[in-house]
């Protein structure tokens, strides 16, 4: 288990150091009016230090404008991320009940149409039928979380709808095919053939199984959703970190669009990071090393 979380470091780190000498880069051979500040390394060295910078905003550092945002990128991305989750284990388990049967069929072709819907799109369609007809919730804008909690946490709520919805169905496809093999597994045929029950069987040795597989499912849906906020965040008129990176583009403020993705990127790496130790932790055949 060591040697798979130092592994998994080893790929954050490299993730992390190639990707901020692109942004460098592509900002080196951009920079007209507001140059980013010497070499890479001195760029990078200065941002781990936490220096990120005067923005071309007088009187702003880039430091001071990304610190505000985080307070809705990241809880928008958790709350995303918590509703996928549910999302994808209900509808998941509800078509496993009865393998290709009606139901089973028919969830499985809707949740793979909305899978391959973009976010924003769907954005768009949550806010003219939840918010502009049903009046449930806030079509866009934020409550600051001082203001109000109640009031920020439903001002996520239908942008996070919006991210889980496409990851929460891809989810819930891999969790109905994860769950119908578990049943037909062999250690499960054999403890029924044992003389113990079909629900004792799966619930002793299926479902772990099964859990197991949907959590590496899982991986790639989180670091999709975490950048699925970032999209969101300008059809909501969210103010997190994907409007601040607009914003900074539009006003061709080069030192804060690099601090922003530099931030955009650790939030992303580190999260897959995290969720890689964990299915690791919860994997037996992940400690040690013993698989990739």
């Amino acid at each position: 288990m060591l040697r798979f979380t130092l592994r998994q470091f080893a790929v954050l780190l490299a993730t992390v150091l190639i990707t901020a000498w692109l942004i460098h880069v592509l900002l080196s051979a951009a920079a007209t009016a507001h140059p980013i500040p010497g070499s890479f390394i001195s760029w990078l060295g200065h941002i781990l230090l936490g220096d990120f910078g005067p923005s071309a905003t007088p009187g702003r550092s880039v430091g001071a404008l990304i610190a505000p945002r985080l307070a809705v990128t990241v809880p928008l991305a958790l709350i995303s991320m918590l509703i996928a989750g549910l999302i994808g284990t209900g509808l998941g388990s509800v078509a496993a009940l009865r393998p290709d049967g009606l139901s089973d069929r028919v969830l499985v072709v809707l949740a793979s149409i909305i899978a391959a819907a973009p976010s924003f799109w769907l954005g768009m369609v949550l806010v003219l039928a939840v918010a502009g007809g049903l009046h449930w919730l806030p079509p866009g804008g934020f409550v600051p979380w001082q203001q109000n909690i109640s009031g920020a946490l439903l001002s996520l709520l239908l942008p996070a709808l919006a991210v889980a919805l496409p990851a929460g169905c891809t989810i819930a496809v891999r969790v109905r095919d994860a769950v119908v093999a578990a049943r037909r597994s062999s250690y499960v045929l054999a403890a029924r053939a044992h003389g113990t029950s079909e629900t004792e069987a799966f619930r002793r040795d299926g479902i772990p199984a099964a859990m197991l597989s949907v959590l590496g499912a899982a991986l790639p849906q989180a670091a999709a959703i975490m950048l699925g906020t970032v999209i969101i965040e300008n059809v909501f008129y969210l103010p997190g970190l994907g409007r601040l990176i607009l914003d900074a583009v539009g006003a061709r403020d080069l030192a804060l669009v690099g601090g922003a993705l530099f931030v955009l990127v650790v939030l992303v790496s580190g999260m897959a990071f995290l969720l890689q130790v964990g299915v690791a932790l919860a994997d037996p055949r992940r400690r040690d090393g013993a698989t990739g």
